[in-house]
């Protein structure tokens, strides 16, 4: 049995070792500490954790249902189920994006599609854009909409998204650049959703007096005290931990680009072998195409996506090498 030994200090652990002699496991103080220390990473004024990047999607698509009703969402095929799912859940009309030659939201394919009227019916239909910042990157060159769009970022692969939006959501799963056990977050400056969220992920909880209120929809999608503590470790050690990437990218040749406020999560290659050289070197694709799998079932064509998705390699950059 292979043997792990433990990054943290007895210092750092300190913090976790009375909160589990304690029971302080459930919401409690670290986790506003870090939605406190997050806003620096988000650079929005509202920042609420949640128990996983799943969950804070899931949360903003149940607000724009509530407010707006049914919206268009454009968004990448090239991407992780939860998303997607959670905006097909809510009724919402999902409209697959084809990507550039960089794997990112390609905003002549989507301002093309946008026009179509087989996409917006009925008319009068909120527009809602979700690009992914795939790998890390935090924005997307030639970025250009229309501007009347809703823009929710799927920044699951950066923490420091610089991208204009109104809602970023984040991941905090074990091989994220920011860590914990698991978890999420979803910032916004919008204070009117920010307080219909931070209810919602408290089962529509409101406290009154020595009791509570449900005066909303909501669900137990708190992050916990716990994985909070984690995060803010693991937040503490990331700016030391970007130069291992940063600087483990820099010695890859032919990987697409990142820019300088990237996190690094991972570098991609595009390679005409890259089916037989994943299998052979035990990595994976990382997403299957969603709009050709079972549920999604769309047939939809996306030439560069399609063409693209058999050329991946990602290759993980957070060790040495």
């Amino acid at each position: 049995m292979k043997v792990f030994e433990s990054k943290f200090t007895q210092e750092e652990l300190l913090p976790l070792n009375e909160i589990l002699q304690k029971g302080n496991l459930g919401f409690g103080p670290n986790v506003l500490e870090f939605e406190k220390q997050f806003q620096s990473f988000s650079n929005k004024r509202h920042n609420i954790s949640t128990n996983s990047a799943s969950a804070a999607a899931f949360m903003i698509f149940a607000y724009l249902k509530e407010k707006y009703g049914a919206c268009d969402v454009y968004t990448p095929s090239l991407g992780f189920t939860s998303p997607a799912w959670a905006a097909k859940h809510f009724g919402h009309n999902i409209v697959w994006v084809d990507v550039n030659d960089n794997l990112l939201f390609d905003c002549e394919d989507y301002l093309s599609k946008s026009q179509l009227p087989q996409w917006r019916i009925p008319l009068g239909r909120k527009k809602v854009v979700m690009p992914i910042l795939y790998g890390g990157v935090s924005n997307i060159d030639n970025w250009e909409l229309k501007g009347d769009e809703i823009v929710i970022v799927d920044s699951a692969h950066c923490v420091t998204p610089t991208i204009e939006c109104d809602f970023s959501f984040f991941s905090f799963h074990p091989y994220k650049p920011l860590c914990s056990s698991d978890g999420g977050m979803i910032s916004t400056s919008d204070s009117e959703a920010a307080e219909w969220l931070g209810k919602y992920r408290n089962f529509g909880r409101q406290n009154v007096d020595n009791s509570y209120d449900i005066v909303q929809n909501g669900f137990k999608f708190y992050m916990n005290n716990l994985n909070a503590s984690i995060a803010l470790i693991s937040l503490g050690k990331y700016f030391s931990d970007l130069k291992t990437r940063e600087e483990n990218y820099s010695k890859l040749n032919n990987v697409l680009p990142h820019d300088n406020n990237s996190s690094y999560y991972f570098a991609t290659k595009l390679i005409d072998n890259a089916v037989t050289f994943n299998k052979n070197n035990q990595l994976r694709k990382h997403f299957p195409l969603l709009h050709k799998t079972k549920y999604f079932n769309n047939t939809v064509r996306l030439p560069n996506t399609e063409l693209l998705h058999s050329r991946i390699i990602n290759l993980p950059l957070w060790k040495l090498l």
